[in-house]
């Protein structure tokens, strides 16, 4: 590119040999005297920085002028191209290319010069007005030819090309109309009094001065936006690596660097690596924080302006040979976050100066605070995203990576969730302290990390919880890992203190199972695991079946809400004979729901959604008042019978229940000694202590208490013996098969002489005919109730039923004696449920 320069520079000389002449002949001291004057000129620019490069603007066009008139084009473009050589070289401002291509402007500068000047003059010899208006054009003209070719030169490499010269003209081409003036004028002075032209000198190198010294003020102002703006730019970020590579960018602009690199330093290990670099890569970088080398600068708080010697010193070769480098310690108060190394300075200057240390250490600063920002967003988000104690993924994360699995799942994979539970993980933390269960935690962590590899996601979720995300295209891979994690529970833990055994269940569901996000996935897992807790499996599959809660659960819940609050739900009464007469003496009270749009809502749907949310006080309650105002009218008509209600495992373990069992009673005015309470065997496996204080609490008031469901537990004979029981009533399992099982028999016959012999009476329940009632009788079952004598009913038609059903019914005498029915019954005015008197028995009149 120069040497086509060059060979333009001359085209226009050849054409014109006139032009080799000087247009005012002079000494041969003018030679060196414009040389030097085009060395000043060039040595003492005024700079613009174009991005990372510095265009020059100076007084060349004085000495130039002055060559137009004294010098023929051969000598003036010896002196300028000698004159600007010399003033860079010296300057050490230029490589070799760039020296070629200054040399080859400046030869095209006075071409382009005397070529215009030729042109607009032709012959004529004159000084006046055409004089001056062709000096001027002629310097304007080579200095817009000039800022044409610097341009594009800067543009092959760069680009923006049309960019980069309006901005050059927008900003230069007054300063060049002024120089090319003020030349003009002290070139038509030189012509008329030499003397005229060194005072008229005087004003123009004032004014260039203060030109110089705005210059330096706007290059300033610029170099304060670009401060601002790598400000900005590094605050879009809170990632350290993003911040580095945006700041590197600005940073290089800034200080019209070649090479540049921000080193950063790993907070806890003190491992340095190389965040972000612009140009080529630089060697012998720190590797370390307390990297030998480098620690007087990292734990420096000032720029360092890194002399060649000095790296030498230490051993450290930064940038190019002879060159200075700036290493900034990036640090905030409290320690050194990073280095940031620049080094091989272009532009005007080869050398970085103590200006450029400076705006590099304003520039770490800015730095250092968004870096600061983002490792504390680091954190948080870590924190946000990760269990402190075990160091795993937490609940939000794991959701997040099983909704990216969920809708990354393809036709032939299938994506799982695994839901491991310790057993019994609280009664370790009640027993030996939350730092042994946080040890186990730890170790239970470390055991399943060995189970699982980087196709898994691991997550502790909750307390003793912890999820593994399974995607897997093989039919039992979920299983496969199940039985792997159940492994982890095979050896015991051992403490400093203990040796414990730790027992862990496992549920797991599949995005088969028709979930509508992580979420209902995670859901569905946890089901299934709690199930396998509770029924001591191990691992379980979600099943349909085992899902108690169902969005139609929780709209269950707000219906039986509003159902208890406005008493809606109902109470049936089922008869209960006595075997050994065939009197009615009492019945049970079932709770029942006739729902408006869900229509009959079974017990066992409902009564555990209450016992689980905390409404089976507000039900028994409402059962409660509505037996013992049943008993109240029953007393009234002359009805003499034992009402029998269910009780829940809660209202057992509550200590108020005595009392409110004594209020209903008061309120109605029944004695305690019609009311029989049945409980189940789950409240004294709860609390043992607590339901035998409550028990005894009731059979002191007079109540009669009732096993129920006996024979279906686990531990009934161990409390039998010391629970203040009245009754034992034989679940309708053993009795439905009596006449056909010889089992069930056997375990009927021996319940009822187990009851007799511990003094109780013995009840059978789900009695469905005939034939095993006449069998409950023979086997000398005391009472016994079900379908095949009546189905529960409201209280007006039991009411009818007892005056209907021929049975005998047990009334109160007129003494206060209870006596059975003075008359017989009127079987022809209703239906007869069940089986009358037996056979072969009168009524009893």
């Amino acid at each position: 590119m120069a040497f086509a320069m060059a060979a333009l520079a001359g085209l226009p000389w050849w054409g014109h040999p006139d032009m080799a002449e000087a247009w005012v002949p002079s000494s041969w001291w003018s030679l060196p005297v414009l040389a030097a004057a085009f060395a000043l000129a060039t040595a003492f620019p005024l700079y613009i920085q174009y991005r990372r490069e510095a265009i020059a603007y100076s007084l060349s066009e004085l000495p130039a002028a002055m060559a137009l008139v004294f010098l023929g084009i051969g000598p003036a473009i010896g002196a300028r191209v000698v004159g600007g050589l010399v003033a860079l070289l010296l300057a050490r401002r230029s490589s070799v290319h760039k020296s070629l291509f200054n040399a080859a402007l400046f030869a095209l500068e006075m071409t382009v010069s005397f070529r215009v000047f030729h042109l607009i003059m032709h012959d004529e010899r004159g000084t006046g007005t055409r004089f001056f208006f062709a000096v001027v054009v002629s310097l304007f003209v080579a200095a817009l030819v000039d800022t044409v070719l610097v341009s594009w030169a800067i543009s092959r490499f760069e680009g923006g090309f049309a960019v980069r010269l309006r901005a050059e003209l927008r900003s230069t081409v007054s300063v060049i109309v002024v120089s090319s003036i003020a030349a003009a004028v002290l070139a038509a002075f030189s012509l008329h009094q030499p003397l005229l032209a060194a005072f008229g000198l005087v004003p123009i190198l004032a004014v260039w001065a203060l030109l110089r010294r705005h210059g330096r003020a706007t290059q300033q102002l610029r170099d304060f936006e670009a401060l601002h703006r790598l400000s900005s730019s590094v605050s879009r970020s809170l990632h350290r690596d993003e911040i580095a590579q945006m700041a590197i960018v600005e940073i290089q602009d800034i200080l019209r660097s070649d090479r540049a690199t921000v080193v950063l330093f790993e907070e806890s290990s003190g491992v340095a690596w190389v965040a972000a670099s612009a140009g080529p890569p630089l060697d012998d970088l720190p590797t370390r924080l307390d990297d030998p080398r480098w620690h007087a600068f990292v734990a420096g708080a000032a720029p360092v302006l890194l002399e060649p010697a000095v790296m030498s010193g230490r051993g450290i070769s930064l940038g190019a040979k002879g060159a200075n480098a700036i290493v900034v310690p990036v640090r905030d108060d409290e320690q050194a976050l990073g280095l940031l190394v620049v080094c091989d300075r272009n532009g005007p200057h080869a050398r970085f100066e103590s200006n450029d240390a400076l705006r590099a250490g304003a520039m770490a600063d800015r730095l250092a605070a968004a870096l600061r920002n983002a490792e504390l967003h680091e954190h948080i988000e870590d924190e946000a995203w990760r269990d402190r104690l075990t160091g795993l993924a937490n609940r939000t994360a794991f959701e997040r990576v099983l909704g990216e699995a969920l809708q990354a799942e393809g036709t032939a994979s299938t994506v799982a969730v695994l839901m491991l539970g310790i057993d019994r993980f609280r009664e370790v933390n009640e027993t030996l302290g939350y730092h042994v269960g946080d040890e186990i935690l730890k170790e239970t962590t470390k055991r399943l990390l060995q189970l699982v590899d980087d196709r898994h996601t691991l997550a502790r979720v909750a307390g003793d919880e912890f999820a593994l995300l399974v995607v897997d295209d093989a039919p039992d891979a979920v299983a496969t890992m199940a039985e792997r994690l159940l492994g982890i529970a095979l050896d015991s833990f051992r403490l400093p203190d203990a040796e414990l055994v730790i027992d862990v269940s496992i549920g797991a569901a599949e995005s088969q199972h028709g979930v509508s996000g992580p979420a209902g996935l995670l859901r569905k897992a946890d089901v299934a695991m709690r199930w396998a807790k509770e029924h001591h499996t191990g691992f379980e599959m979600y099943r349909v079946e085992i899902d108690q809660r169902t969005p139609e659960r929780l709209s269950l819940l707000a219906d039986l809400r509003a159902a208890l609050e406005h008493c809606h739900l109902d109470v049936h009464f089922q008869p209960k004979i006595d075997l050994v007469n065939g009197v009615v003496v009492g019945a049970e009270a079932l709770v029942r729901w006739e729902h408006p749009t869900r229509g009959f809502v079974p017990p066992v749907d409902f009564v555990p959604l209450a016992e689980t949310t905390g409404l089976i006080t507000e039900l028994t309650d409402q059962v409660l008042g509505k037996v013992t105002s049943a008993l109240r009218l029953l007393n009234d008509i002359g009805f003499r019978l034992d009402m029998s209600l269910n009780l829940s495992t809660l209202d057992l373990l509550d200590h108020d229940l005595v009392a409110r069992v004594e209020r209903y009673l008061d309120q109605h005015g029944v004695p305690a000694d019609q009311l029989t309470l049945e409980i189940t065997e789950t409240a004294l496996l709860e609390d043992g202590a607590r339901a035998l204080e409550t028990a005894e609490a009731l059979q002191a008031m007079g109540a009669h208490l009732s096993i129920d469901d006996f024979g279906t537990g686990f531990s009934s004979l161990s409390y039998l013996r010391m629970l203040p029981a009245a009754e034992l009533k034989i679940d309708r399992s053993f009795v439905t098969n009596l006449l056909s099982e010889t089992r069930d028999e056997v375990i009927v016959r021996s319940t009822i002489d187990l009851g007799h012999n511990l003094g109780l009476r013995v009840a059978a329940e789900g009695v469905e005919d005939g034939a095993t009632l006449e069998r409950l009788r023979e086997l000398g079952c005391d009472l016994a109730q079900g379908y095949g004598i009546s189905r529960p009913m409201p209280l007006s038609r039991f009411v009818a039923w007892l005056t209907t059903s021929g049975h005998e019914v047990a009334r109160a005498g007129v003494d206060g004696a209870w006596k059975p029915l003075s008359r017989p019954l009127d079987v022809s005015s209703g239906p007869t449920v069940g089986p009358g008197p037996r056979a072969g028995k009168p009524p009893v009149v």
